[in-house]
């Protein structure tokens, strides 16, 4: 009989020696073995923890049988029973029950294979022994003993098939040694003998094949499952982090937007009813002021919300143009100096170098450095200090340092607050506006320029928020054309 493993492997549908498969749960159609060596360890581990009471039970039964059969040995072999009863009892059956006891030792796991093994083949050792010195008609009939140790061997005590297989075929070796030259028996004794003990044997290799097969197809199964129970477990927690996200969104923007609505909508309610005169009169200068600036601040807040949508989307575009980063980073000081001086904050630009002119979209460069100086106005407390410098990098690239002396962020929040609409100082108590949108935008921003955004904060110690840009950006311009730009 020829076992064609691969074809068998194949119907079973598992793939044949692909060390590819997603997972690295390929296996050798040969061995049976997992190709990746720490999944045949968990494998192992794993599959011994299951079968070790049934690997107890058959050791246990295995040894009272072979003792049991003693009784033949003295009604069939009555003038050689005493060296069969010597190789049963003095020899089989103590080491059989001394690998029984081996399997309650804590490193059994490391050699639980050895263990088994060896007593599989001094069973059938013992056998083939016996036949070897046995007489008529024991030399042709104790042969049967080997298919029950075949039997055992393949099936009943959880050898793999390679050791499985290559016990078997040790013994069938050793078998033809004894009853060809030790102790020969008749030719057609011999060849019923060998035919019913190969079919035994090759019987028994397809039995621990197809077993193997089965229970590593039913281990990778598990695993498949255990893998997409915890995929369904992540996708239920970012779902609900989505929702709580959805939940804080609404809640956010119910807030910023209804704000600026209520005070656009007051205000300009006092000037259609004319509550103090006529429109032309100056008390209403002040409104019109205060509708002007809350208008802007939520066309701030509608455009930040949907220059993320675009970002998120990938169609948030830049539009390039060579331009002196000093310039932009004077501009947003200037726009944001008054709100300092109010909140009693002090400003400086640092290590300032003369020019640096880089390819950027200015709009969205200038909207990046007014995010993180509110950010800094916003969460540094009176009498601090909100200071920026340049850098150039070690690799040609060039960093715009923000430094603030603020509440600062716990390390452990830092990624937090790169999330839309999240602000970590919410879980405390929430004193400052916003989206929540500044440094996720802002980061999405610089990443579009091939850049990046990084902070360093210490909670109650103030906050450093680098911009980054690559040295693929700089542009070297004479100081003529510099001017013109």
């Amino acid at each position: 009989m020829t076992i064609d493993a691969p074809s068998l492997f194949r119907r079973f549908g598992l793939s044949v020696g692909d060390t590819t498969t997603p997972g690295g749960y390929g296996l050798n159609p040969l061995s049976l073995s997992f190709t990746n060596h720490e999944i045949e360890r968990r494998f192992t581990a794993e599959h011994l923890n299951r079968a070790l009471p049934t690997i107890r039970v058959f050791l246990l039964a295995a040894s009272v049988l072979y003792g049991l059969f003693g009784i033949l040995d003295y009604y069939i072999l009555p003038e050689t029973h005493g060296i069969m009863w010597l190789i049963r009892y003095a020899f089989v059956c103590p080491l059989l029950l001394f690998a029984l006891g081996l399997t309650y030792h804590p490193a059994f796991p490391r050699i639980a294979q050895l263990v088994v093994g060896t007593s599989s083949f001094i069973a059938g050792l013992g056998i083939i022994a016996m036949t070897a010195f046995a007489e008529e008609p024991g030399n042709r009939l104790y042969y049967a003993g080997l298919i029950m140790v075949v039997i055992y061997s393949a099936s009943l005590i959880r050898l793999r098939c390679v050791n499985s297989t290559m016990i078997c075929l040790v013994l069938f070796g050793l078998y033809q040694v004894s009853a060809i030259w030790l102790n020969p028996i008749p030719p057609e004794y011999l060849l019923s003998n060998n035919f019913f003990l190969g079919m035994s044997v090759a019987v028994g290799v397809f039995s621990s094949y197809v077993q193997e097969l089965y229970i590593r197809k039913e281990f990778i199964s598990t695993e498949m499952l255990k893998q997409e129970k915890s995929r369904v477990i992540d996708l239920l927690t970012e779902a609900q982090a989505a929702n709580k996200a959805k939940s804080d969104f609404l809640a956010i923007m119910s807030h910023e937007l209804r704000t600026p609505l209520n005070a656009i909508l007051g205000f300009s309610e006092i000037i259609k009813i004319r509550m103090f005169g006529p429109i032309g009169s100056e008390k209403y200068s002040s409104y019109v002021e205060d509708i002007h600036s809350t208008a802007r601040h939520l066309l701030t807040i509608i455009t930040d919300v949907l220059d993320f949508s675009k970002a998120e989307v990938g169609k948030l575009s830049i539009a390039e143009e060579n331009i002196d980063i000093i310039d932009v980073l004077d501009q947003c000081f200037r726009i944001v100096r008054d709100r300092a001086a109010q909140s009693g904050l002090r400003m400086s630009l640092r290590d300032i170098p003369r020019h640096v002119v880089l390819k950027m979209d200015k709009t969205l460069i200038k909207q990046v450095f007014i995010n993180l100086l509110s950010n800094a106005l916003k969460f540094t407390p009176p009498g601090g200090e909100i200071n920026a410098s340049i850098l150039r990098n070690a690799d040609g690239g060039w960093s715009v340092r923000i430094t603030d002396t603020g509440i600062g962020i716990a390390e452990a929040d830092i990624p937090r607050v790169m999330e839309p609409f999240v602000q970590v100082e919410s879980v405390m108590v929430r004193k400052h506006g916003g989206t929540g949108l500044g440094l996720p935008l802002s980061k999405k921003i610089m990443l579009l320029h091939g850049g990046n955004l990084e902070i360093i904060s210490t909670l109650g110690a103030g906050t450093t928020v680098s911009v980054d840009f690559p040295a693929s950006r700089f542009v070297t311009l004479d100081e003529k054309t510099v001017g013109a730009a």
